[in-house]
């Protein structure tokens, strides 16, 4: 899951602008002044459509102007979505139909219409509707163009625009299982590096600010992780359990009443390439299944194996499972 806030000032600054009542020539909305919006928040937007623009199927003579950075992760920055809901822009009974396209502007001229890459679909619409981007430059800011017919003096145009997806989003690494004392190294990108970053709890952390570090947790814990680009603050999180990721029963009882049959391993399944193999007091293999498709019956050769106490090993064959890559114990067969 993640959360990201605009910066108080950055955020107060915008609810004033947006709440301020159209009265002659505003500045603020128009590509020479366009408003900053950050990901993952719900944007409730009064529009201030101040020039005319034809850029793709944005086409209007009022035209609202939005801006958003995305992440510094130059490996693979990503796509985003833009939401846009609640769209109540009313003249005489008729509906508005909103027309938004995301546009990449040179950065040292923003009006350029015709430096202007067009890089999602078109949405156009009275209701809601979303817009994908392609996957789009790291560290570099967007436009985001809302077109209506409608003269905004004459009535208000309000509705709900969401941004979201990973180009505006940091990325902690990595959600994983380890054994009591044992360590971890997690990581975070995306974000500006400069500004650092807020790792909490500091819990069994080798560092709070760092890009990289090293977890060692005596219990299960979730680390969440804040970091800023864009004007924009920005959080993930990632949780580490500590102890056997699967709950291994000590016994069961292969006595045909349909109660407690086989040997059922909850949480298994989601390793599927899991080797489990269990033996006799012997040592002799009696048992062995990668998957763990099918639950132990308390056979072996079609014939049951004796009442008694037998030993297992699993392999998990997971590399997210530090220090815990085959767990061992005993299981007894009771009829």
């Amino acid at each position: 899951m993640r959360l990201k806030n605009m910066s108080n000032s950055l955020r107060n600054w915008l609810l004033v602008a947006l709440a301020a009542p159209l009265a002659g020539p505003v500045l603020s909305q128009s590509c020479d002044n366009p408003i900053p919006i950050c990901g993952d928040i719900p944007e409730p937007l009064s529009l201030s459509f101040v020039q005319s623009l034809d850029v793709a199927c944005v086409n209007s003579p009022y035209v609202s102007v939005l801006e958003f950075m995305t992440n510094g992760n130059v490996v693979n920055t990503g796509n985003a979505t833009v939401d846009v809901a609640g769209v109540a822009c009313q003249t005489d009974g008729i509906d508005d139909v909103i027309e938004l396209v995301v546009v990449k502007p040179d950065p040292q001229a923003l009006c350029d219409v015709d430096s202007y890459d067009v890089v999602a679909t078109c949405g156009e619409t009275g209701g809601s509707f979303s817009v994908v981007t392609e996957g789009l430059l790291p560290n570099t800011t967007y436009l985001i163009l809302v077109g209506t017919a409608h003269d905004p003096s004459l009535t208000p145009c309000n509705l709900t625009l969401f941004l979201s997806g990973p180009a505006v989003s940091i990325d902690a690494c990595c959600t994983t299982n380890i054994a009591p004392g044992q360590s971890v190294n997690l990581t975070v990108t995306g974000g500006d590096e400069d500004l650092g970053y807020t790792w909490f709890p500091n819990l069994g952390l080798s560092s709070t600010t760092d890009a990289e570090i090293i977890a060692s947790p005596s219990v299960t814990t979730t680390y969440s992780v804040s970091g800023f680009f864009g004007g924009c603050q920005y959080t993930d999180a990632v949780t580490i359990t500590v102890g056997n990721p699967v709950g291994i029963p000590t016994s069961f009882t292969p006595n045909g009443d349909l109660i407690n049959d086989f040997w059922s391993i909850d949480g298994l399944s989601q390793y599927n390439q899991a080797d489990v193999r269990i033996y006799d007091r012997w040592g002799q293999l009696v048992f062995r299944s990668v998957g763990y498709a099918q639950p132990w019956d308390g056979r072996n050769g079609g014939n049951d194996v004796p009442v008694g106490t037998y030993y297992y090993a699993i392999d998990f064959n997971d590399p997210q499972l530090v220090g815990m890559e085959t767990v061992t114990g005993f299981i007894s067969i009771i009829r």
